[in-house]
């Protein structure tokens, strides 16, 4: 049925090749699940298909193009290899024996010797979202959080032999590619979290450690109110990212800062952002803050 589904609706006959092929990690990345037990898995595509539904059209648009390459492939199996680098992910060890709050609570990945601290005193920094767009960075962590781009697909113009598509009133040509629609919005700052433990992030984020927030609310509040009494003209947002695919949510724009493209969706990520009531500098520079003691509502786990 998903086959015959995209057959009948293409979607990215029109990407090129690049961005083919990290639609296809991108998907790969997110059906594939790293479990309690240090092994690699499928995500439960019975509870959610759509990661499912994805990888069996990308692989129908490929069996167009003649195959998907060893290449690709490489390329998306990579991240799924780094868990095992150095034996067990290091998630295990960061968990073992350790029982997870039954109600809801968010994470903080990283270096013991940061999150220590942390924990203590409520020392952390939070960085302008420009700061993340360094390729410098890892490779789960580095990421443009300033544009979302979203893709209009023109299958059906192109297999109708035109060569430009209509979209809100305007006639807009394409060639080698689907038309390109880039949203972008001004810096901010954000501070991110995760909504659960997920063995995956410790080696995403090359942590070491997991500081468990009990109380995610109480938490937020302490952020916020810290940094809008050093900045109180800037307004805050918190709650879980809104991952979007950027062929077939293309219509769907919300608020491009509590928003990502779906390659992320994994790391079901939690943020508290602070968007400036006015244009702000060409160049921010991270906020650091000390919030007070956080033992009596978070807990500390390392390897």
């Amino acid at each position: 049925m998903w086959q015959q589904e995209y057959l009948t609706h293409p979607y990215v006959i029109g990407a090129p090749a690049d961005r083919a092929a990290k639609r296809f990690a991108d998907v790969f990345i997110n059906v594939a699940e790293l479990g309690s037990n240090g092994l690699i898995g499928v995500h439960d595509f019975k509870k959610d298909p759509s990661f499912t539904v994805k990888l069996t059209h990308m692989i129908e648009e490929f069996g167009l193009r003649g195959g998907v390459p060893p290449d690709v492939i490489e390329a998306a199996r990579a991240p799924a290899l780094r868990y095992f680098e150095k034996g067990d992910p290091i998630a295990v060890q960061i968990f073992v024996g350790y029982r997870a709050p039954a109600s809801p609570f968010v994470v903080k990945y990283g270096q013991r010797r940061f999150l220590e601290p942390m924990l203590r005193e409520g020392r952390l920094r939070i960085c302008p979202a420009s700061f993340y767009n360094d390729p410098a960075l890892l490779a789960s962590v580095q990421d443009d959080e300033i544009t979302r781009h979203f893709f209009i697909p023109t299958y059906r113009e192109r297999l109708a032999g035109q060569d430009s598509i209509v979209f809100d009133g305007h006639r807009l040509s394409f060639g080698n590619d689907d038309i390109v629609v880039p949203i972008v919005c001004r810096d901010y700052f954000l501070f991110s979290l995760c909504d659960h433990i997920y063995y995956r992030m410790p080696t995403d984020f090359d942590a070491d450690a997991a500081l468990i927030i009990r109380d995610p609310g109480l938490f937020a509040q302490r952020v916020i109110s810290h940094f809008l009494a050093l900045h109180p003209e800037w307004d805050p947002i918190y709650g879980p990212v809104t991952y979007y695919d950027p062929y077939l949510d293309y219509r769907k724009f919300g608020e491009p800062e509590m928003m990502k493209s779906f390659g992320y969706s994994y790391q079901r990520e939690v943020r508290i952002v602070f968007r400036s009531k006015r244009p702000v500098v060409p160049s921010l520079a991270p906020v650091f803050l000390k919030i007070g003691s956080m033992t009596d509502y978070a807990e500390l786990v390392f390897a």
